[in-house]
């Protein structure tokens, strides 16, 4: 009879770093999330790693315009280095003048990333959510609240 193995899910921790209005790729990326999870005694597992939160920003002027480049890491014992396993764009502009009122606005914004491994792995995996790259016009402040990050592991196959 084969074994069951039901799915669990772990939450993660949230940082509420200062963003500045620009940040370029060759700087420090700034670290928003991470989760850790250990997959041990599942076969051949994924993990959906989920992140999401509210990006809140005012603007005013020319072509506001912001741009963000997310990065989906993940480290372990044995691997020395980081590694990459996916980028995201996120980004607001309009063509509309905004030179007598402040507009605010709201964007969700979710991410989501399944990383199936190819044997059963009995060590801690950290995923990390960061951002790499900003890019702002006339914006005058924009925030990230509400955040949330998960990672659900579940017995897979590779595919």
């Amino acid at each position: 009879m084969k074994k069951v193995e039901f799915p669990f899910v772990k939450c993660g921790k949230v940082f509420e770093p200062e963003l500045p209005d620009q940040l370029r790729p060759y700087e420090p990326p700034i670290l928003l999330a991470e989760v850790r999870v250990n997959p041990k005694n599942r076969s051949k597992p994924c993990i959906l790693v989920k992140y999401s939160e509210f990006i809140t920003l005012s603007f005013l002027g020319l072509n506001p315009k912001l741009t963000l480049t997310y990065r989906l890491v993940k480290e372990t014992n044995s691997n020395e280095k980081a590694q990459i396993l996916e980028e995201w764009d996120f980004g607001f502009d309009s063509l509309e003048v905004f030179e007598v009122t402040t507009v605010d606005t709201k964007q969700p914004t979710v991410l989501t990333f399944c990383d199936c491994l190819d044997c059963e792995k009995d060590e801690d995996i950290i995923y990390k959510l960061e951002i790499v790259q900003i890019d702002t016009n006339s914006v005058k402040n924009f925030a990230i609240t509400n955040q949330l990050i998960t990672a659900t592991v579940i017995q897979g196959e590779v595919q």
